[in-house]
């Protein structure tokens, strides 16, 4: 390990500051504001973070959501083992690209709180608004929110997000995969109510929708019609649905669960669908045995790299129907929420994958065969101080999106071997998640 000053983005134990703790994914509408970022950006490439001005005077711009490289700033590659550079963690190059953004953006009243959101930013992302800081994140294929309140005024404001092309957390990201950065997904500015809802829990099987929120709100569970069903003012309920529709990958149904409060309205679709493994050990979908005719999914635009177009997704997931597919791997990372949506809708059985694989450190052996020598101290699943990222990951990847009834395994990782970090965030799971498997999916080459 080289004997030279860490900088913030390569200390393992603090890969954020101010990000807000991870909720589940939905967009609120009522009384809440929703501002969609996408589209022109102020855009200034330097060669070295070093470099960076605090004050730019000359601009390109730049689509937002978008990868750099495929706009002509820096140099594209695909690697598929080895680390784009020497794998020395945690430290990255010294000439290390950044890529800076920025755009003003107009709050008419400001009456709540007010939240900027990353849906995906590689790597590393640093976030000021009106030329203050505000925090910073890292998991590029993760959601970042912020809470902004104290920073922005009525009127015109001005948001800035300098993005690394490396951090500490890009050992974690050597996915098989052309390297790419920038924001690469939506990004938009949430105002809600004070008292607002935070996290949703909704679990159903059998006969039962089961809701639970952080505040009380006015719940109303529908059918796919549109009828009512059930209606509650709570904020923990068991709905016992009669003659329930179950959900599976034939027969998508989906049943609306709305929650109401402060103005403030979310709506969330779910299905009702049980999961086992039998005593011969087949995977039984509502009692049902399934065989998974699966395929991974990359995001990938031959246009536009990592951002797929909602048409490109739904149209990757039409073809997959088409060919008698019905289970998605979203290797190597959770995809954005809006795949997921499809895939609850279109009925497809999903396996989660969080952010993580370190392929980079295997090891070659005198066959010229690759190995996973987990024993080895050197494997970041096998470091004590990188725990915690290994764990948070999982977590953020599985509160955004445990209300998508299509998930029916979470995966740690891929490619990755097998630690003590691995089986941290495997308990952590088996406490979170009941109603859905999860599995680890190791040492896979698929």
């Amino acid at each position: 390990m080289r004997g030279v000053p860490m900088r913030y983005y390569e200390n393992i134990e603090k890969t954020s500051e101010n990000r807000l703790p991870q909720r589940n994914y939905y967009i609120p509408q009522g009384k809440s504001e929703y501002t969609l970022l996408n589209g022109t950006w102020r855009f200034k490439y330097y060669n070295r973070d070093v470099d960076v001005e605090s004050n730019i005077t000359e601009w390109d711009s730049i689509p937002v959501p978008s990868c750099w490289q495929i706009l002509g700033y820096d140099n594209p590659n695909y690697t598929n083992v080895n680390y784009p550079y020497p794998c020395d963690p945690p430290y990255v190059p010294d000439e290390n690209p950044c890529g800076v953004y920025e755009r003003d953006f107009t709050v008419e009243k400001k009456w709540g709180r007010v939240y900027f959101v990353l849906e995906g930013v590689s790597s590393c992302a640093k976030v000021a608004v009106n030329g203050k800081y505000v925090g910073f994140t890292q998991g590029s294929h993760l959601q970042a929110e912020f809470d902004i309140t104290d920073y922005v005024t009525e009127g015109e404001n001005k948001i800035r997000v300098d993005v690394l092309k490396w951090c500490v957390g890009s050992y974690l990201e050597d996915q098989d995969f052309f390297r790419f950065n920038g924001i690469f997904r939506d990004c938009y500015i949430l105002q809600r109510p004070e008292n607002h809802i935070n996290n949703i829990r909704i679990d159903a099987f059998t006969d039962t929708i089961s809701v639970k929120c952080d505040k009380e709100a006015d719940i109303t569970v529908l059918d796919a019609d549109g009828n009512v069903l059930g209606e509650s003012i709570t904020n923990e309920c068991d709905f016992v649905i009669e003659n329930p529709v179950l959900w599976n990958a034939e027969n998508p149904y989906l049943y609306t669960v709305k929650l109401c409060a402060e103005g403030e309205e979310i709506t969330q679709k779910i299905g009702i669908r049980t999961i086992e493994i039998s005593s011969d050990y087949e995977l039984l979908i509502n009692g049902v045995s399934v065989k998974l005719h699966g395929v991974n999914h990359h995001d990938t635009s031959k246009f536009r790299g990592w951002c797929q177009t909602d048409e490109e997704l739904l149209a990757d997931l039409k073809l997959m129907k088409k060919l008698n597919i019905n289970c998605v791997r979203t290797s190597h990372y959770p995809p954005t929420p809006k795949f997921l949506d499809m895939c609850d809708e279109l009925g497809f059985y999903v396996i989660l994958e969080t952010d993580i694989e370190t392929h980079g450190f295997v090891r070659r052996h005198a066959d010229v065969s690759y190995g996973y020598d987990v024993n080895s101290a050197d494997w970041l699943c096998q470091k004590p101080e990188w725990k915690q990222e290994h764990v948070e990951r999982m977590q953020r990847a599985a509160l955004l999106n445990i209300n998508h009834s299509s998930i029916i395994m979470w995966s740690t990782g891929n490619e990755s071997g097998h630690g003590v970090n691995h089986m941290a965030m495997i308990k952590w799971l088996s406490g979170f998640s009941f109603s859905v498997f999860f599995q680890v999916l190791q040492n896979l080459f698929f």
